[in-house]
């Protein structure tokens, strides 16, 4: 399935029942380990408080901070790419406001920041494990839109990232809109609202960028080899966050 080498120098691969022992005897393996599966469990998807919660709401307050430049990847269920939280324009609008803030064209102050965009994600491409489940992968597949840069479904090895033809839940929108949810949001006239008088939902991020890992889809649940391909990805990527949101009956052994 995955042939992992950056965070970790490991294979993963479906085999016959009971043949642990003969891998083990392969030359070159050191261990062999089974994966833990993951599944989807569903979550109170409300985002009223979160800021409070975290102290963002100070931070933005008192620093101006907006997470502008910043590259978060959510390993997860996917996203609502069509929500208005996560709209293209609604991403520049705040980035042009923030530009004139700081004395500087929109341009200038997009290209102080480094955006991850088409061109990096085409010279990054041979290095990313997405490649290896899709064939003839390009940038152009992966880059959504310029709050939406990158998106890879790692689970079924598909461009497709959100929840409209999986039962996975829609967790993975819910944690992406409390990290990176936009300030503003459409008005159908072309013109935009700031979102927490509109619908009272603002990212801890939210000029931030929002990095797509679907790790649960069609094929069910996320194997730990999924999630570590997702993450050597976003190294590859230069991301600054990386969430996951995971747990188990099963703390461990002390």
């Amino acid at each position: 399935i995955w042939n992992l080498t950056l965070a970790e120098n490991a294979i993963s691969a479906n085999v016959p029942y009971g043949k642990l022992d003969a891998i083990a005897q392969l030359p070159g393996v050191k261990a062999v380990y089974l994966e833990t599966r993951y599944i989807p469990m569903q979550a109170d998807v409300r985002n009223v408080v979160a800021q409070e919660m975290t102290g963002a709401a100070d931070v933005q307050a008192e620093s101006g901070y907006t997470g502008a430049g910043a590259r978060i990847a959510v390993i997860d269920s996917g996203t609502d790419t069509d929500h208005q939280s996560f709209d293209s324009a609604s991403f520049q609008y705040a980035l042009a406001l923030q530009a004139g803030r700081n004395g500087m064209s929109p341009e200038d102050y997009a290209a102080s920041l480094e955006l991850l965009d088409e061109q990096e994600l085409s010279q990054a491409l041979n290095q990313l494990n997405a490649s290896q489940r899709y064939t003839g992968l390009t940038a152009q597949d992966l880059y959504l839109s310029s709050k939406l840069p990158f998106g890879f479904n790692y689970v079924d090895g598909t461009l497709d990232v959100t929840h409209d033809h999986d039962t996975q839940g829609e967790h993975g929108s819910h944690v992406a809109g409390i990290a990176t949810a936009n300030a503003y949001i459409p008005n159908a006239d072309g013109t935009f609202a700031g979102a927490l008088d509109a619908v009272k939902v603002q990212g801890v991020a939210p000029d931030a960028q929002l990095i797509t890992m679907k790790v649960f889809g069609k094929a069910g649940g996320a194997y730990d080899s999924d999630y570590l391909a997702a993450i050597e990805d976003a190294i590859v990527l230069k991301c600054g966050v990386v969430n996951l949101s995971l747990g188990s009956s099963n703390p461990g052994e002390a």
